[in-house]
């Protein structure tokens, strides 16, 4: 039987009454981007885990402990992500971490978390890679170049795959240029298509017309763009403002709800893959109720999830029954063991049979999460599922 979030729920007691305050916390640090470049996708994070936390300490906390987050703004420096790492590890007593966000930061901490045994799970990187080679170091996403591969597959089984394609990203943001660089000419040879061009761009840039120049030169099927969401928009746009009608195909990162809108008749038949689909089903729609009160609570006009929220408060559950599986007590001086049976616990998640707003999932033997890719297209205006992928 599927571990639903019910089944969680009842594990940490449905029936009893909310932690008492005098009882000892257990601390989770969170790695996040509330500013700097990545803001976009950040700032709310600290809203959807604070959600689980508030829920699972209602329903008595985890061993009968209540959860505590220790928050860490790195405004997407890689630097300050190292110091967020040491800072929940030595100064705050921390058992487990949520992040750090980018693949650019969890370049570098992930290797911090290492040396002092702490697991990080980021709830947003997606350069290929970045977990290999480490014990303590998760993703609770899934990496892009697997997600475009998946993309491939099924505009194959739709009969959709470009003749050809040309590739524009921006050259200055760590996981775009992966895209640009890594990512999608992989996933590109795999399926057959061949590239007629590779453009890059600087995400700061005013004017994209030459870049965009380039592209239509090369008469493309299909334009992958490697970027942000502001990114995504501000080449689409000039595409279009030249003329040039061919599909646009991007990634996760720009998998923003309100991307449709943004882009108007712009975005006609532009196609993404995803982890998490924002329609997907009624637990992820009571999610997105809950989530939306607690932002409009807290003073955003954001209202609906995106997947880094979505994965962050994901990623609270899961920690929360690593920790009641692994008998975690918060005693100071069980410190060390209490984070390694964590790990411990997570790298056997396989077992649990856990399923939660991504869908069912467990971390793989490198450290990733195992998910299903959502591949979802913009049709008039809005959003729809073109198909879910799993192999």
């Amino acid at each position: 039987m599927i571990h639903t979030r019910s089944l969680i729920s009842a594990a940490f007691g449905l029936a009893l009454l909310a932690v008492p305050a005098a009882a000892q916390e257990l601390t989770i640090g969170l790695s996040m981007n509330k500013t700097g470049p990545l803001a976009a996708n950040g700032t709310t994070n600290d809203v959807a885990v604070q959600l689980a936390v508030d829920e699972i300490n209602a329903k008595g906390g985890v061993n009968g402990m209540p959860l505590k987050i220790s928050v860490f703004d790195t405004a997407g420096d890689p630097k300050q992500a190292v110091t967020a790492t040491r800072q929940f590890a030595e100064d705050d007593d921390a058992l487990a971490i949520i992040g750090p966000f980018s693949s650019g930061e969890c370049r570098v901490a992930f290797p911090v978390g290492e040396r002092e045994k702490i697991v990080q799970i980021s709830n947003a990187s997606s350069a290929p890679g970045l977990t290999e080679g480490f014990d303590y170091a998760f993703r609770n996403t899934s990496d892009e170049l697997t997600q475009f591969k998946r993309l491939m597959t099924a505009m194959k089984s739709h009969d959709i795959l470009p003749k050809n394609v040309a590739i524009i990203y921006a050259t200055d943001e760590f996981v775009s240029k992966s895209l640009g660089e890594q990512a999608y000419p992989a996933a590109f040879e795999a399926a057959g298509v061949p590239v007629v061009a590779t453009v890059g761009f600087q995400l700061q840039a005013f004017d994209l017309a030459p870049q965009v120049t380039e592209l239509k030169k090369a008469n493309p099927d299909a334009v992958a763009i490697g970027g942000t969401v502001e990114a995504v928009i501000k080449v689409v746009r000039e595409m279009r403002r030249q003329g040039m009608t061919a599909r646009v195909l991007t990634s996760g990162v720009a998998a923003d709800p309100g991307l449709a809108e943004k882009l108007g008749a712009d975005g006609e038949g532009t196609l993404y893959p995803t982890y998490y689909y924002h329609k997907l089903n009624d637990q992820v729609l009571e999610f997105q109720k809950k989530f939306g009160a607690a932002t409009t609570a807290a003073g955003y006009s954001k209202t609906i999830p995106q997947h880094a929220d979505a994965s962050a408060y994901e990623v609270v559950y899961i920690l929360a029954e690593a920790m009641k599986r692994a008998g975690v007590t918060g005693d100071p001086s069980k410190l060390a063991e209490e984070r390694t049976a964590i790990r411990d616990q997570l790298a056997s998640m396989k077992d649990w049979d856990y399923a939660g707003i991504l869908g069912k999932e467990y971390f793989g033997e490198n450290g990733d999460a195992v998910l299903p890719t959502h591949v979802v297209e913009i049709h008039d205006g809005d959003f729809q599922l073109l198909e879910s992928v799993t192999e």
